[in-house]
């Protein structure tokens, strides 16, 4: 095999160097300047094309190739495989759209590319916005808003669907996921195997990310601020399948090559602090007055309390968990939560897990005793007591104590003030470092995004268990069920 030969070998099979080729044939005023997070980015799009994952998310400064990456070469890439794929492509303005479409058809006309892949693009239909392959695939461009009647797509891809100053109006935003839901999603020919991908900047805490990532668990989120704000570590497999492995320090910048720490701190010095957590941090924050700063918020390692909880170093008053329970299960409703925690002698709280889901009564009946087997498992041995659980009184939590007060010393309690209330006199925990949480947990995310917006927050649920473990006084001993 000629050098040739391996060349385009490699450009068919691995989608990371497809990228950096189509770079260098759309940007010949630019240099590439590699970097682990185009890896990462790429790896993560291939398990997408093999079926892996069907619904992904990525968050990305302004700036990081991700348009030629999603926008040019994965159209292409996917054309290529499969000529027979339908592609939908959005963005938030026609300009745009039109400008992706461009590159991409160029990617696809080019020399190396027609000798590579058996795609190639009909010559009856191709305009701008809406091209064909010979065996009926192709991809069709619009902004939010367009019209997409008759239209089907086995990929959805997303670029940037708002502009961030269009952000801050409720009208848009609100416009924006809505044209998703009752347009763009139909559009997927296979609404179980479609593929849909997004990619961009935060802009608003209820953003097109925010709302997605509240509506539909399916969907993969990939983070990557212009700065880590803690330590990160990132796995991916190059494309000889060796595991590859980057790990990132808290305060490090996403790509030194392109902006180092300077360069980081003077585009924040131009910038509004609203601004730059969202469209560089991915962290976007209210523009109001939030009670919890994330600033503020403290890690522990679980192993490490365990150890000092069994060599006497850390001593448990109690474990318990705090539901929140919500009376519907419809995809605009609140979710039923459950924080996991225990309370140290010092007077210290350690959040362990927190469970968040959408159940109708006998769900979560039944999964109020498993989350509590499960925990009493894992964590009873750390004060000689079971756990107690902590859930408000009233309508659903009534119901629950009935069902539970022969099993369980089950106990009502009713809170006296509002939930904002609740929140802003407990956050003094939080803010002294008395109130911490696991590392590394499944659930932080959405966790967090939520306790730093409330109450400005689409969802309070789990801000209303949180400030319910921090104000109650569970008691250690039997296992009582404190409904607060």
């Amino acid at each position: 095999m000629t050098e040739v030969e391996l060349f385009h070998s490699l450009l068919r099979s691995d989608f990371k160097s497809f990228v950096i080729k189509t770079f260098n044939e759309i940007s010949a005023n630019s240099v590439y300047k590699d970097n682990w997070h185009i890896d990462v980015i790429c790896y993560e799009l291939q398990q997408v094309m093999l079926g892996r994952q069907n619904r992904l998310i990525i968050n990305i400064p302004p700036r990081y190739l991700k348009s030629i990456i999603c926008s040019v070469a994965l159209p292409a890439f996917i054309l290529g495989h499969n000529p027979k794929a339908n592609i939908i492509c959005v963005s938030y303005s026609d300009d745009l759209a039109a400008k992706m479409a461009l590159d991409c058809r160029k990617i696809m006309e080019s020399c190396w590319y027609r000798e590579i892949f058996p795609a190639k693009i009909s010559k009856d239909k191709n305009t701008v916005n809406d091209f064909e392959t010979t065996a009926g695939g192709g991809r069709f461009s619009t902004s939010v808003g367009g019209t997409l009647t008759g239209r089907g797509g086995d990929y959805i891809i997303v670029d940037d669907p708002i502009k961030p100053s269009d952000a801050i109006s409720d009208t848009i935003r609100n416009k924006t996921n809505d044209w998703y839901s009752n347009t763009l999603y139909s559009r997927l020919n296979d609404k179980k195997n479609g593929k849909i991908v997004i990619i961009m900047q935060r802009t608003h805490q209820n953003d097109f990310t925010g709302f997605l990532m509240a509506q539909d668990s399916a969907f993969k989120l990939i983070k990557m601020p212009i700065l880590a704000e803690q330590e990160e570590k990132w796995e991916w497999l190059n494309y000889c399948g060796v595991k590859r492995v980057f790990e990132r320090k808290a305060g490090e910048p996403l790509h030194r090559g392109l902006n180092d720490e300077k360069s980081v701190k003077e585009i924040a010095a131009v910038m509004s602090a609203y601004d730059f957590a969202g469209q560089y941090q991915q962290n976007p924050i209210s523009r109001g007055g939030n009670i919890i700063k994330r600033e503020w918020l403290k890690f522990f390692e679980v192993e490490k309390l365990k150890t000092d909880i069994k060599t006497g170093a850390v001593n448990v008053e109690y474990l318990a968990q705090s539901w929140d329970t919500a009376m519907k299960t419809g995809e605009h409703n609140d979710f039923s939560v459950c924080v996991s925690f225990l309370k140290t002698e010092d007077g210290r709280y350690f959040v362990l897990d927190v469970y968040r889901g959408r159940l109708i009564y006998p769900q979560l009946e039944s999964k109020v005793q498993s989350l509590y087997d499960e925990f009493n498992k894992e964590w009873g041995w750390a004060c000689g007591d079971s756990p107690s659980v902590i859930v408000e009184e009233g309508g659903v939590g009534t119901a629950l104590v009935q069902t539970f007060e022969s099993k369980l010393n089950i106990q009502g309690f009713k809170p006296t003030e509002d939930k904002i209330t609740r929140l802003t006199v407990e956050s003094a925990k939080i803010e002294k470092g008395k109130c911490l949480f696991a590392s590394g947990g499944a659930w932080w995310d959405t966790f967090e995004r939520e306790l730093t917006a409330f109450p400005n927050a689409i969802h309070d649920d789990q801000c209303d268990a949180l400030s319910q473990a921090l104000a109650c006084q569970a008691v250690a001993g039997t296992p009582h069920i404190f409904w607060v």
